[in-house]
């Protein structure tokens, strides 16, 4: 009799659980499902600006990986933001130098930027990951990620005279002063 009533309640405590995973699957799903059609849009954009092919350092054009959807700002108050991640794969062995990098940092936020202004989409943040050298079964290429707050994708494309090497630069500033800018940090899991 005792047996009985723990596999009565053994079975209850499984559909309970099944019910909130079914629960947090429908709950996730509903809230990614509208950054679908922005995460193709980004990607497509991303394809148009920066195709890969002869005289790049691209193995294949920029991809989105993810848009990451925050519920808090840098300051703990609730607001909705996204942060797209997106993956460039460099066609080169050794680290690229900076000039590089930035070069094509710059060329992603010129894609991605307007369409987010276009559509409202408040942004806390562009994570950018580099991957590096030979990637296969046995050896793993290097990954790093760049991440630019929407204030420095703000001034890019709206003053002429900043550039790559002016994003470099206030990245790499901000980065030491432990603002929300990183330089060639490990990516995010």
């Amino acid at each position: 009799m005792v047996d009985g009533g723990l596999e009565v309640e053994a079975f209850v405590l499984a559909g309970i659980a099944a019910l909130v995973l079914i629960g947090a699957a429908v709950w996730y799903r509903g809230r990614s499902a509208p950054f679908d059609e922005l995460e193709a849009t980004l990607e497509s954009r991303l394809e148009e600006a920066l195709p890969a092919g002869r005289g790049t350092h691209l193995e294949r054009p920029p991809r989105v990986r993810r848009i990451d959807v925050l519920d808090r700002d840098e300051r703990g108050e609730r607001s909705t933001a996204v942060a797209p991640v997106v993956r460039i794969d460099l066609e080169t062995a050794d680290t690229p130098g900076s000039e590089l990098v930035f070069d094509y940092v710059a060329a992603v936020l010129e894609a991605l930027h307007p369409e987010l202004e276009d559509r409202e989409a408040s942004v806390a943040r562009y994570d950018l990951e580099f991957a590096v050298g030979p990637d296969g079964l046995l050896v793993e290429g290097e990954r790093r990620r760049v991440t630019v707050p929407p204030a420095f994708a703000d001034r890019l494309l709206e003053e002429e005279t900043y550039r790559a090497f002016d994003l470099r630069r206030d990245l790499e500033r901000d980065d030491e002063a432990n603002g929300t800018a990183t330089v060639w940090g490990e990516p995010r899991r």
